[in-house]
This record gives C-alpha cells, structure tokens and sequence, in this order.
C-alpha cells in the first residue's frame, strides 16, 4: 500500500445549512482507499458548535469541481490518484446509508477532533467517495480538514 496525507489548502467556510457537503474524499477510478485518520478543525470562532458526520458517496458533485491531491509519506512512491473535493459548482455530492462517525465542535476557536481507523481503515471502493458534511446549520466558521489514507 502506498500511504498519502492530504490537507486542506485553505479554510473553508462552513454554511449555514443542514447536511451540507464540506469536503469528499474520492478515490481514483482504479484504486481503492484506505483512511486512517480524517481530522477536522474550527480555525476561527462561532456563536454555535458545529456538528459533522461521514456518510458514504452515493454520487459526484457536478459542475467545476476543485480538489487537493494528496502528497505520498514515501517520497520515492508515485502521484496519488485520489482526491480531496471542496467545492461543486453546481451541485454537491450526494451520500447515502447511515453516518459512519458523527462529531461536534464546540464553539471555540482551535477546536477539532481526530477520527482514527484502526488497520484496515475506512475502506472507500474505486470510484467511490467520503463525504465529511456539516449536519447542522451554523453561524460562519473557518474550517480546515486533513486525510491520511492509503491507496490499494
């Protein structure tokens, strides 16, 4: 397996809207993930603690959609062909099934929690996606999120 971490460029803002996709992790055509740790952050402070789950893609984001690569752990392997999503022009991802793992910051600037899966990791097929959504609308925040994953 050849591990890859990736974290956001920027901080995003969060919405104030209900189940909203912030970020998909979404494998490469031919490659399977495993995650082993997704860690989500408040960069600036809010009036409100902010909830977020991890459901399981049911299908891509459409229009412009801009992503992050991840960086090998391993300089000597090869360039990731997974991706992290941020941002859909036209539509987010949708998801399905029940939430993996659920989470809430509270409202304090600095904030975050640390998902970790114990070996084999969260496994993402081919194809398919992680979508980190905020669950609860809330005043704005700055989010930052990063993923260490390994491609199979």
């Amino acid at each position: 397996m050849a591990r890859y971490s990736v974290a956001a460029a920027a901080a995003k803002a969060s919405a104030n809207a209900t189940d909203k996709a912030m970020w998909n992790v979404k494998a490469g055509a031919t490659k399977s993930l495993a995650i082993y740790e997704i860690g989500v952050f408040l960069e600036s402070g809010t009036a409100a603690a902010i909830g977020f789950a991890l459901l399981r893609m049911l299908a891509v984001g459409t229009g412009a959609i801009t992503s992050d690569t991840p960086t090998a752990e391993d300089p000597t392997l090869g360039a990731a062909s997974a991706v992290l999503e941020k941002t859909w022009a036209t539509t987010d991802p949708t998801t399905t099934g029940n939430a993996l793992r659920r989470g809430t910051t509270p409202a304090t600037l600095g904030t975050g929690f640390i998902w970790v899966f114990p070996a084999p990791g969260l496994i993402v097929p081919a194809a398919g996606g992680l979508v980190i959504a905020q669950t609860a609308a809330a005043t704005t925040a700055n989010l930052r999120c990063y993923v260490g994953l390994d491609e199979n």
